[in-house]
């Protein structure tokens, strides 16, 4: 039973963590539709703001995601990287080299992310996207016709998202394996 302990906590966090990158995911491609209103156009300083937010936290997105990946290869429990550097102290040396500034470009990066916002604008898309989910399904109805139309969604959007969302996930992966490869 000790054995499966961690195994189940792992599960359970890479599941959630998975939630959450999931809600920040459509965070990100709800808040993309306020570009391309032309009925409701955006002030300049908006259009910057959130073009900043948007860069900034899909750049976070995927390489949360692509450690994740690695982390459920490697059979490790889920890291949050928003949080993870705020872990350990001065004096103490980070266990991952892939996320040590010190031994790690592109862990200087999200160092980078991270101090520049990570904390706050991610959670604000997390936040956003989980309620549009939560809002679009507690909306429809489970009539039978309603259902099928969201299939029909389903099936000519997801295999789009699927593909950006894989390539997502590759570039990241090779981001960090070209550097420690």
């Amino acid at each position: 039973m000790a054995t499966w302990q961690p195994i189940f906590k792992g599960a359970i966090g890479h599941i959630l963590l998975l939630i959450v990158n999931f809600s920040v995911l459509v965070g990100i491609i709800q808040s993309l539709q306020l570009f391309f209103d032309p009925s409701n156009p955006l002030p300049i300083l908006n259009v910057l703001v959130l073009g900043y937010m948007l860069v900034h936290t899909g750049l976070l997105l995927s390489i949360q995601l692509g450690t994740q990946v690695l982390e459920i290869i490697k059979a490790r429990f889920p890291t949050l990287l928003i949080w993870y550097y705020f872990k350990f102290n001065d004096n103490e040396s980070i266990p991952l080299p892939l996320l040590d500034p010190t031994k790690s470009k592109l862990a200087v990066l999200i160092l980078f992310l991270v101090i520049s916002g990570g904390p706050i604008l991610f959670p604000i898309f997390a936040i956003y996207g989980g309620l549009v989910v939560w809002g679009y399904l507690a909306v429809i109805g489970l009539e039978p016709s309603t259902l099928l139309q969201l299939f029909g969604r389903f099936l000519t959007w997801v295999p789009p998202l699927l593909a950006v969302a894989v390539l997502i996930i590759v570039a990241s992966i090779v981001m960090i394996e070209f550097r420690h490869g």
